[in-house]
């Protein structure tokens, strides 16, 4: 990902500026805005460039520079059989390009992942970072066409057709342009270029309340039906729309199958939540209602979830989309200590560590101090010389550790009738401390003192 975020007078947030990492984590207060930067987050990574820069990017004064940019890097490898080019060439065009974009439609950004018109933005920027380091590889096929990727990417490319490449040197075609454009952007940035047309959504959006969600999923998608299906009768009345996170939430639930399988690296994640965390297994019926249930240990009856434990329930949403989502690139996770001991939370900790060195990207609110320093271990160990020797003393594996430059931590910071305070922490020896944390620990400690004296 090479970009970074910058808001200003986005709800209670004064200004922010992100940059995500393999895991990203936002701590603090709460009623903060820490939900509020990851739905908008991920919002950008979802909603694909279109959705991103709205179909006005046409009229940016650089998008006809950007364009005839890749035909040109295009036209050079159907003709010599490939090229490749540093992005730093077009750096500046696509940064005026992007920004424009922005400006034109921030407004229906923010509302479409709200559904509502009451959320405010005043200023939003991403400033796209590191091009120096970026490559475009640009390939002749031997079937015909050219074949365009970023050369540090996993495989996300796009393909121009002969048919495309030989009206190149036409009179210029706006829609054309549009469309380079936009791909020329999803390649750089990471995210897909239209939500809408076939794409795959790999980046799932754990609400807080996702326990409740999984309670009453079933009931929310009868009421859906009705309302969009039924007749309107005198005894209906509006209904309030979900945000769009939640929304997808509640989707990919819904759309999970048994034939769907999950990656095969993620299966050691998988029956670890299981076996030590749920202490049974989470199925989905394969009746029509796709009902979800928990097998305790030991038993091959299962229970309906709403007789099942809060951490079975908790834990149930994010085993399910490990065992049947095909494609997962990252998990935007809402407090992921919900409703788990401190003994699970630390166990927790693990799942998060062993998902990020799987390829799976985490962006997470929490207000778990365990959770955190799990993480400070994990960096501290990973930077031993004698690393080895203590996780095999402890039972870790290499999948446990992580490097200090897989990680950002943001800390917000509000106090009353005041606008949000974002601020970068750094890691340091130990890891990162966080002082929202502390400052609670140490008045509660301080109030014990007082109280046994």
């Amino acid at each position: 990902m090479h970009w970074k975020l910058k808001v200003s007078g986005y709800g209670k947030i004064k200004s922010a500026e992100i940059e995500v990492r393999p895991l990203t984590l936002f701590v603090g207060d709460n009623n903060s805005g820490k939900s509020y930067l990851m739905s908008l987050l991920w919002g950008i990574q979802n909603f694909g460039v279109e959705g991103l820069l709205g179909r006005d990017i046409w009229k940016a004064k650089g998008t006809s520079i950007v364009a005839d940019w890749i035909k040109k890097q295009a036209l050079k490898a159907w003709r010599q059989g490939n090229h490749t080019v540093g992005v730093s060439e077009i750096a500046d065009q696509l940064q005026s390009v992007l920004q424009e974009g922005l400006n034109y439609n921030k407004d229906k950004l923010v509302e479409r992942i709200f559904n509502s018109r009451d959320v405010r933005l005043k200023e939003l920027q991403i400033e796209l970072i590191g091009l120096e380091k970026v490559f475009l590889d640009c390939v002749k096929q031997e079937t015909g066409g050219v074949s365009i990727e970023i050369n540090y990417e996993k495989g996300d490319r796009f393909f121009l057709p002969d048919s495309f490449l030989e009206k190149m040197d036409k009179p210029e075609d706006s829609v054309r342009d549009l469309v380079l454009t936009y791909t020329t952007f999803s390649l750089i940035m990471g995210i897909p270029v239209d939500e809408e047309n076939g794409v795959v959504n790999r980046n799932i959006y754990f609400p807080a309340a996702r326990t409740g969600f999984m309670l009453t999923k079933d009931i929310i998608n009868k009421v859906g039906r009705n309302t969009v299906f039924n007749l309107v009768g005198t005894e209906s009345r509006e209904i309030s729309p979900f945000t769009r996170p939640i929304n997808q939430f509640l989707d990919v639930m819904n759309d999970l199958t048994l034939d769907g399988r999950g990656d095969d690296a993620l299966i050691p994640i998988v029956e670890y939540l299981e076996n030590g965390m749920a202490e049974g297994n989470i199925e989905i019926s394969p009746l029509p209602n796709k009902e979800v249930s928990y097998v305790p240990s030991g038993q091959k009856k299962g229970l309906p979830l709403r007789v099942v434990s809060a951490v079975v329930t908790e834990l149930s949403p994010l085993i399910l989309i490990l065992k049947y989502r095909e494609y997962l690139d990252m998990l935007f996770y809402e407090e992921p200590e919900m409703c788990l001991h401190p003994q699970l939370q630390r166990k927790m900790g693990k799942v998060i560590c062993q998902l990020v060195n799987a390829g799976v990207g985490m962006l997470i609110t929490t207000h778990s101090d365990i959770i955190l320093q799990y993480i400070n271990n994990m960096i501290s160990l990973s930077e031993r010389e004698d690393a080895e020797s203590i996780c095999g003393q402890l039972g870790y594996t290499a999948n446990d550790l992580l490097n200090r430059d897989q990680i950002k931590v943001y800390q917000l910071k509000s106090a009353p009738r005041r606008k949000t305070t974002v601020e970068e922490l750094e890691c340091g020896k130990n890891g990162f401390v966080i002082p929202t944390f502390n400052d609670a620990l140490d008045r509660i400690m301080d109030e014990g003192y007082a109280i046994q004296e």
